[in-house]
């Protein structure tokens, strides 16, 4: 009996305290609008990913649809912790917002376990008012990224259909998150103390120590900022130029902790350098914003480390990735100057291919405007391998020659002038290292004729993968074996069913477990090249949209969290005769600072990508892709700014209404 009679006793006291959570949502939705947002948003693109990983449309990615999966759900699940783990963070901020409030739940006669009910009520209301508010906005989210991949694609788009795996799978990520927020909070409840709770606003934060030394400390990170940078753009040229790269890990970790360390060291010392300005701190409102910021601050000098590093990566990863797609299709065109390329080497194969046979499925599926034929001859001799780097590591192969006659042909329809040699010889490089030797004193001897330098070109198109070729007047190759008689297609369709025919050659010419097919097709290539592109672009933007919203977020709970004692010093101006407009200038520039300093390294953080991604370009002769580089830096500046202005206007409005006195 007295079992029985306590179970409607217990549930009626779950249900007091639903009810009591639900009035505070509602008494308290202004405290929870940030973090409402940031959980409907990161709903919303957990939702999108979620279905574009689990659509049928994911099967465009052929022998890569697989891959691509697994790749974006394991970066979807490490994101989801990050997730869980900061608004684990965040969610503490939640809790000292309004720790007087607990504290006097608890002089009441409740507990510790009874007030992590209340709040854990409140926390899932807003999580089901969010997820039902991100799954909406995910909805259009979806759409939008299935057309921009398809987009990416070259594909036509059309509506796609929504996923019940992507649903469910959002739903159970977004459960894991709010689990291990909860955790975090009732890690949180159980440590504070009553005290802490009912007077925690009124502890006094420390004086910053020893400001002067976290100044030199600013001043030395940046300067290990710009170092890294300048050695950073060393190897890369290095790379570039065919070298071996070493030490990227290094650069990297120094990048981390310098960037780190430069916000622990501005937040440390910038305030107590301004407040030893006089004349500053005489002007207005100064001083006192000032002494606001510098507990702030120096006690918040870590995380905004963090949110400046985790920024700096979103900004770089978005750049990267973009950078990537617009330099896709010069580079493509580069390394496929034809439709479709055919390579010959009688060494490399057993018997003859059937030629006219892969051809006749080229006409198939393409047709074929044009067919340009060119050799390559070798002498048995290594008079120019001699001089390179390969002749020394053991691994160079016979030195190869082109006719002229051959190279003029094959390049007239890239848009190439005819070269001339009278006499010379000219060597065309497909490796940077080939370009390296001195070649201008070199003398060649062949069938009874010398022949001098011409020049030495890195610029051509390539049509061989030789590390480098030598063009000859006709009558030099007369006596040379003819090793590789190769053709380039121009094709009546750019683009056509480039996987299709490539799966065709290979079935056609199927040799040895390489299976090599001696063709290189350009719309393949870019297919593929496409499928890549597609998966790493929205795999960046989704992975820095939840960075950049949970930065954000962490900055505006932070604030938030400590209006109570904000409120109470406001009150004091209020007092002392500050207007409505004063005040809420204050204010602004306190809050204003503190969302500032570490939003302007990633912000910046655009320029230096987006000039090493022009020298790239440029080194790469792929000046168009060049121009298009410092609009998208641009872009991705304007779409940090705004998600950056979106978060710092609610979270002043929010302050404004609790802290201004009227």
């Amino acid at each position: 009996m007295g079992k029985s009679g306590l179970c409607p006793r217990r549930w009626e006291v779950r249900v007091m305290y639903f009810k009591l959570a639900a009035r505070n949502v509602k008494r308290q939705l202004g405290n929870y609008l940030i973090y409402f947002m940031t959980i409907a948003l990161t709903v919303a693109l957990l939702f999108a990913i979620n279905n574009i990983i689990y659509s049928d449309s994911l099967s465009v990615f052929m022998d890569r649809g697989e891959g691509a999966r697994d790749a974006l759900q394991i970066m979807v699940i490490m994101i989801s912790a990050v997730v869980a783990f900061v608004l684990g963070y965040a969610t503490s901020f939640l809790l000292k917002r309004r720790k007087r409030e607990f504290g006097a739940y608890l002089t009441l006669g409740m507990n510790r376990r009874n007030i992590l009910v209340i709040f854990l009520a409140e926390t899932f209301i807003i999580c089901l008012i969010a997820l039902g508010a991100g799954l909406a906005v995910g909805a259009f989210l979806f759409q939008g990224l299935m057309a921009f991949m398809m987009k990416l694609l070259e594909m036509e788009f059309d509506i796609a259909a929504y996923s019940v795996e992507g649903l469910f799978r959002t739903v159970l990520l977004t459960a894991g998150i709010f689990f291990l927020a909860s955790a975090a909070s009732a890690g949180y409840l159980k440590r504070v103390s009553i005290y802490d709770l009912i007077h925690g606003e009124k502890k006094v934060e420390g004086k910053v120590r020893h400001p002067f030394l976290w100044l030199i400390v600013t001043i030395v990170s940046f300067i290990g900022l710009a170092a890294s940078g300048i050695l950073f753009w060393h190897k890369l040229d290095t790379a570039l130029k065919g070298g071996t790269v070493e030490g990227l890990e290094y650069l990297l970790a120094g990048f981390i902790l310098f960037t780190a360390l430069s916000h622990m060291g501005a937040a440390k010392s910038i305030v107590p350098f301004l407040l030893g300005r006089s004349r500053f701190c005489s002007r207005g409102s100064n001083t006192f914003v000032l002494r606001q910021l510098s507990g702030n601050l120096s006690a918040n000098s870590v995380m905004l480390g963090c949110l400046a590093l985790l920024m700096s990566l979103a900004v770089v990863g978005t750049n990267v990735s973009f950078i990537q797609k617009a330099s896709q299709e010069e580079a493509l065109n580069m390394a496929y100057p034809y439709d479709i390329m055919y390579y010959s080497n009688k060494y490399e194969r057993e018997r003859e291919i059937p030629l006219q046979e892969a051809e006749a499925l080229i006409e198939e599926y393409a047709g074929i405007r044009q067919m340009i034929p060119w050799r390559i001859f070798e002498s048995g001799r290594l008079d120019f391998y001699s001089r390179t780097e390969w002749y020394e590591e053991w691994m160079a192969p016979n030195d190869s020659f082109m006719p002229l006659s051959d190279f003029n042909a094959v390049m007239a329809p890239l848009g190439v002038k005819p070269v001339a040699l009278d006499g010379e010889f000219m060597i065309v490089c497909n490796n940077s290292k080939a370009a390296r030797p001195d070649w201008t004193d070199m003398v060649w001897e062949q069938g009874g004729k010398t022949y001098t330098f011409h020049s030495c070109r890195e610029d051509y198109p390539k049509i061989s993968y030789l590390y480098f070729y030598v063009v000859v007047p006709d009558e030099a190759v007369e006596g040379l074996d003819c090793v590789e008689q190769s053709r380039a297609y121009v094709t009546e369709k750019h683009m056509f069913d480039g996987m299709g025919l490539k799966q065709a050659l290979a079935h056609l010419l199927w040799e040895g477990e390489d299976g090599r097919i001696e063709f290189e097709i350009r719309e393949y290539a870019r297919q593929e090249e496409n499928n890549v592109s597609a998966i790493l672009v929205v795999g960046a933007l989704f992975a820095s949209a939840v960075f950049l919203l949970m930065a954000m977020a962490i900055l505006a709970l932070k604030t938030l969290s400590a209006l109570g004692e904000d409120r109470r010093r406001y009150e004091i101006l209020f007092r002392l005769g500050l207007g409505v407009g004063e005040q809420a200038k204050a204010l602004f520039r306190q809050t204003f600072s503190f969302f500032l300093l570490p939003f302007v390294l990633p912000l910046l953080m655009g320029i230096p990508v987006a000039a090493a991604g022009v020298h790239v370009m440029r080194m790469e002769n792929m000046e168009a892709s060049a121009s298009m580089v410092p609009l998208i830096a641009g872009v991705v500046a304007v779409v940090m700014t705004f998600l950056y202005l979106l978060y710092y206007t609610a979270t002043y409005l929010i302050a404004k209404r609790i802290v201004v006195w009227e």
